[in-house]
């Protein structure tokens, strides 16, 4: 009876303390969304990152708070233990947070189990033919990494190149926050978390059936609109194609209309309808 009683009054405090905690999150994070975005952060978004030029207004109101509060909530480090400079954190939040636009059931908690980024000059980034080799070979590659201890690592030279132009075909930011919202609840499978059971089992069905069919294209020497990286594993296939949703949606629309339905649904945005301003 003593250890019941004892059990009980350890859960009780657990859930006091998760809720005040939460309480306390939501509090902040509330204060951080009325505060104001600074309009020298607004001027270098205008001009570097593309996709952050293109998207509607409304959708810049939303993603500045996103912003605000992914910055307050992670911690920027670089390879030689620096400063981080207000500019490398704005260009790697505002793609990060394109993630959680249009996010009216909160299915996204601004990456919960994410606490630091670790920023290098130049990771060892594989090219094409290496990836390729990977893939057939059954190995894993090296490069830019998103991990379930808390920690990303990216490129500085990838998040540069890629990230002012409107012809890139590659995001390392979408990517690798992609897995993070894959591995949210668990090891990533290509299957984040979504509303309900039904939504979960028309996704993974969808997923399998085209990851299936992007994988036969792949050893096949086919070209394919998809990143053949995403054949590597059904993980892999969700963050190459979340690339593809936001920078060769018309393409993947008309190629792949049921997978990017499914992409459109769980983000909430529709990005064939943005228009550089």
């Amino acid at each position: 009876m003593e250890k019941l009683i004892l059990l009980t009054t350890l859960i009780l405090a657990f859930l006091a303390y998760y809720y005040q905690t939460q309480i306390r999150i939501n509090y902040r994070r509330k204060t951080l969304k009325q505060s104001s975005f600074p309009e020298e952060w607004i001027d270098f978004l205008s001009k570097y990152i593309y996709l952050y030029r293109i998207i509607p207004q409304e959708l810049k109101q939303e993603l500045h708070s996103h912003i605000k509060i992914f910055l307050h909530e992670k911690e920027f480090i670089s390879y030689d233990k620096q400063p981080v400079n207000i500019e490398t954190k704005l260009a790697i939040a505002s793609q990060a947070c394109l993630l959680l636009l249009g996010d009216k059931r909160q299915k996204r908690n601004y990456f919960p189990y994410l606490k630091y980024i670790y920023i290098y000059p130049n990771l060892i980034v594989q090219k094409k033919g290496e990836q390729m080799s990977a893939i057939l070979s059954g190995q894993s590659s090296v490069g830019n990494k998103s991990g379930k201890d808390g920690v990303v690592s990216l490129s500085w030279q990838e998040v540069i190149k890629q990230s002012s132009s409107p012809h890139q075909i590659e995001n390392v930011i979408l990517h690798e926050f992609a897995h993070q919202l894959d591995q949210e609840f668990g090891t990533a499978t290509g299957v984040p978390r979504l509303s309900n059971l039904q939504e979960t089992l028309i996704w993974g069905e969808i997923l399998k059936k085209e990851y299936e069919k992007h994988y036969q294209a792949v050893h096949k020497g086919r070209i394919t609109i998809i990143d053949p990286y995403g054949a590597t594993n059904m993980a892999e296939f969700f963050a190459v194609v979340t690339e593809a949703f936001f920078l060769k949606s018309k393409l993947l629309a008309a190629y792949h209309p049921l997978l990017y339905n499914q992409l459109s649904n769980y983000y909430g945005v529709n990005p064939i309808e943005w228009k550089p301003n």
